[in-house]
């Protein structure tokens, strides 16, 4: 969901668009693959990637807060993330 709420802000051309295709299809098959050889690995690999994303949420969050990325605080939800999200 993060991606298609980064789309819909950002609105990159066709070429990004395009190679954000491309990464997830080739991680896909990858992911495929060494799951079917050893599942506890891309478990772990996932809780990994989910601990970084927590992180980096909550340095941006205190960045904002912070007053450092003021046309983030600024900026509204789109409304894919209100709906998602449920918020007011």
């Amino acid at each position: 969901m993060h991606l298609f709420f980064f789309l819909r802000l950002r609105n990159p051309g066709i070429l990004y668009r395009l190679l954000i295709a491309v990464s997830q299809g080739v991680f896909f098959n990858a992911y495929f693959l060494a799951y079917m050889i050893t599942p506890s690995t891309c478990h772990r690999f996932v809780g990994y990637l989910e601990e970084e994303a927590v992180h980096t949420y909550t340095v941006l969050l205190e960045q904002i807060d912070k007053g450092n990325l003021t046309h983030w605080k600024e900026m509204p939800a789109p409304q894919e993330a209100i709906e998602y999200y449920m918020l007011p």
